[in-house]
């Protein structure tokens, strides 16, 4: 519950960052830092509103922390599977996802701008406000993302990081960060399936 009390506070107190999924990765360092769409006044995308949901997995949340230059900080963003255990414990581990079972996971987006995830229990366990910037970036709270619907009915998700978030989230690896938020709102690239709102959207 503590990661979820933090990603409250973290979508509600912190503004925005971000650019698109062609600009080079943040964990190569001779490129470019990248900058943020500006800001638009649009309404909420109507294909973006709706109940996004797919099946999580640690390994695949690893392996896309990793591919971020993120995966030191595995140990604190991996907690969702292991909610007894802080993530000084998990580090310790030799195969930090070992026991680690898939997790049903699903976001929303409101008609009135209003971001939610749900657990496996369909417990909401994160929200804030989100804004279209434009036809392929959203930011949701701080973070700011590339988004792709296909056939109206498939997500892909990607995280825009920036030079700073990633400078924090590894001076801090065992703290929850606003650069492994990213990677775990997105599961970067991976597949969300429209599903029936059932009340949240």
């Amino acid at each position: 519950m503590w990661r979820a009390s933090l990603l409250v506070l973290l979508l509600v107190a912190l503004p925005g960052c971000g650019s698109a999924d062609s600009s080079p990765s943040s964990s190569d360092p001779a490129a470019p830092a990248p900058s943020a769409p500006a800001p638009s006044t649009a309404a909420p995308a109507p294909e973006l509103v709706g109940r996004w949901q797919q099946v999580h997995d640690c390994p695949t949340l690893v392996a896309a922390l990793d591919d971020a230059g993120l995966g030191k900080i595995a140990p604190a963003m991996i907690g969702d599977y292991f909610p007894q255990s802080p993530p000084q414990q998990l580090a310790k581990k030799s195969d930090p996802c070992a026991g680690a079972k898939p997790q049903k996971h699903a976001h929303f987006f409101t008609e009135q701008g209003m971001f939610g995830s749900l657990d496996q229990h369909d417990q909401q366990v994160d929200d804030g406000p989100y804004t279209i910037l434009d036809d392929h970036h959203v930011q949701i709270g701080d973070g700011v993302f590339t988004y792709t619907i296909k056939n109206g009915d498939t997500l892909i998700l990607r995280p825009v990081i920036t030079d700073a978030a990633m400078a924090e989230a590894l001076a801090n690896p065992r703290e929850f960060s606003l650069a492994g938020w990213e990677v775990a709102v997105t599961y970067d690239g991976q597949k969300w399936k429209r599903v029936d709102c059932e009340g949240w959207c």
